[in-house]
């Protein structure tokens, strides 16, 4: 709250203070105070995990662009956050259709899978657990923690705190992500 612009603290406070604990998260523009004393905005999307309202409070900062107009709904959006988030959408709908054609015993991607999942919920502003990738990728418990572990040493993920049960990606995972996402197949003639 030191940095934060003093005509925003009211607002902020008030904001957080409506989370609800495990609950959807808010998107909150904010502006805060540099040190050279420059003004930043930025959009933080919070949100409240735990289980009472103290509980702790997640976020993820990004800047707003000044040159854009404001975009009221993701379908109206032509930014590159949509644009990844889209594909990112498109690439679990195909292995979820590909495992329910050709069956789901011929594919066992469940690092690219879990990832994918967290960017999404990340995305949409949900909070991935192990228990909701446990559910979507239909693995056990302990074979999902495995491949956590791996992505985890790999410094995609943060360590998975046992209490909240929440999975994030760290900040190499995403920029790893988002390239890969940014990537066009290559064109072949033959």
């Amino acid at each position: 709250m030191s940095i934060t612009h003093p005509g925003d603290i009211a607002r902020n406070l008030a904001q957080v203070a409506a989370l609800q604990p495990n609950g959807s998260s808010a998107r909150i523009r904010k502006r805060y105070i540099g040190g050279d004393g420059a003004v930043i905005t930025l959009e933080v999307q919070v949100s409240r995990i735990g289980s009472c309202s103290d509980g702790y409070l997640f976020g993820t900062l990004s800047t707003v662009p000044r040159a854009l107009p404001a975009v009221t709904s993701l379908a109206a959006a032509d930014t590159v956050p949509y644009r990844l988030w889209r594909r990112a959408r498109d690439l679990l709908d195909v292995m979820r259709s590909r495992d329910t054609i050709l069956g789901a015993d011929l594919f066992a991607d469940h690092a690219w899978a879990s990832l994918l999942i967290v960017y999404v919920a990340e995305a949409e502003s949900r909070i991935a657990t192990v228990e909701s990738l446990v559910a979507q990728l239909s693995l056990s418990r302990a074979t999902l923690m495995r491949w956590l572990h791996v992505l985890q040493a790999k410094s995609l993920i943060e360590q998975i705190d046992r209490d909240l049960d929440a999975v994030q990606l760290t900040r190499t995972g995403i920029e790893r992500i988002e390239r890969l996402l940014s990537t066009k197949a290559p064109v072949t003639v033959g």
